[in-house]
């Protein structure tokens, strides 16, 4: 009994120590609700206040808001309006909670620094750094060292992140990574930020995106995106936007494009700004191209606007190209073989001929419509429809001349971008 009288008085002695002095300053004022033991001394000329077991106090802000502290030891430093928190430290705001095993809480800023372990939860979003600082005026906060933030789609991990919570924008810096586990995208950047309202995340520098997939054959595949900026948006399209000199590749398929956008959940990728694509021994060309993936492999391209299809004709005579053009050029492939190419609309096309591989002159064709099927990768059947106009140039003519029976349009880019190429920060996804 006398043990509990003890600490029903230490507790009411040690709340008067918090308060005394402090009520002149309004929102400033600390109040103690409970602990175990006080302990008073003088450091330095500073009256110091130390208490122990059970600590619980509390901060009202200017708003209104309450700020509540709980920790195992609670050390005040009077002059500076200082508390150091030792073991088991929890501060809660609204529905924000910080826990860390030590921290300081400066009551003249309210603002709290937490060390070690530091760990926040707010809803489903938890966040875990090694030093997290957190202004209660400002509602903004700053963590650094070893940052993982996860919430219900992805993971962040960075060296640096700073939260504006009126703002609901995130920055983070250092080694930025982000991975969804919903689709297995990674993007990589220098830094990131992300705006709640909306979902926007923007990565506005060296920004690489990587999907991992596993083929029927256990084959790891992987797709990867590189440009000069990304933008995510976690909206109903859930689609990824790399801008700026943007290259991609996977397997035998790769882009090139000034703006590539990535429809993840519809498997459709856009590109746009003088567009090129390289699947296998093809360059497809065109104003606009669109990529149809069905379970991440290819499925269809189609090409809108200047169509051209481009093949190396022969390894030898390495200046003769088949070609094919259209306003509008479909490709169907399966099992990540070219199956059929549909053009449409001022439909050409211009294929050289050999016998038992010697040269033998070209066969020039056009119509409205041009089907072409393949076996096997090779053509096996070409079908012109509609206006039908056909001719054959001799060897003799054509020899050494090729240039001049390239069709409208054509152009032929001796480096694609391949996978390797593609730098990804990590070694091990190499």
């Amino acid at each position: 009994m006398r043990c509990c009288n003890r600490h029903i008085g230490t507790i009411f002695l040690s709340t008067a120590f918090f308060v005394c002095g402090v009520h002149a300053q309004g929102s400033k004022v600390i109040d103690l609700k409970s602990a175990n033991e006080l302990k008073q001394k003088v450091v330095n000329g500073e009256e110091v206040r130390e208490l122990i077991g059970n600590v619980h106090f509390i901060q009202t802000t200017a708003t209104g808001e309450q700020v509540r502290v709980w920790c195992d030891k609670a050390t005040r430093f009077m002059n500076q309006n200082k508390i150091d928190l030792y073991g088991r430290v929890r501060i809660v705001r609204d529905s924000t909670t910080i826990t860390a095993p030590e921290g300081t809480y400066f009551a003249n800023e309210r603002r709290a620094e937490m060390r070690r372990n530091v760990r926040l939860e707010k809803g489903k979003t938890i966040l875990t750094s090694r030093y997290g600082e957190h202004f209660v005026d400002d509602k903004r906060s700053f963590f650094r060292d070893d940052v993982t933030l996860v919430d219900t789609t992805s993971t962040v991990t960075c060296q640096f992140l700073y939260y504006v919570e009126s703002e609901q924008k995130a920055i983070a810096t250092g080694n930025v990574v982000v991975v969804n586990s919903q689709n297995a995208v990674t993007v990589f950047g220098d830094s990131l930020i992300h705006y709640d309202q909306g979902n926007y995340t923007e990565i506005p520098k060296n920004p690489r995106m990587m999907q991992i997939d596993t083929t029927a054959s256990g084959i790891i595949d992987t797709f990867l995106v590189v440009g000069k900026m990304m933008r995510s948006f976690r909206d109903s399209t859930q689609r990824l936007i790399a801008e700026d000199s943007v290259s991609m590749a996977r397997g035998e398929f790769s882009a090139r494009c000034g703006v590539a956008t990535y429809f993840i959940r519809k498997d459709m990728i856009v590109l746009q700004q003088q567009p090129v694509i390289w699947e296998s021994v093809n360059q497809v060309t065109g104003d606009s191209i669109v990529v149809r993936l069905a379970n991440k492999r290819l499925s269809s391209v189609y090409v809108k606007g200047r169509a051209m299809v481009v093949s190396q004709a022969d390894s030898v005579h390495r200046n003769r190209f088949d070609q094919l053009t259209g306003r509008v050029l479909t490709m169907y492939f399966s099992g990540n073989k070219l199956a059929q190419v549909d053009v449409e609309r001022n439909a050409t096309s211009l294929y050289y001929l050999f016998e038992t591989s010697r040269p033998n002159g070209a066969n020039k064709s056009s119509g409205d419509r041009i089907l072409i099927e393949f076996l096997d990768g090779k053509v096996d059947r070409i079908k012109v429809v509609g206006g039908v106009q056909g001719q054959y140039v001799p060897e003799k003519i054509i020899v050494g001349r090729e240039q001049e029976y390239n069709l409208d349009g054509f152009r032929w880019f001796d480096v694609r971008p391949r996978r390797r190429q593609l730098r990804i920060v990590n070694e091990r996804y190499e």
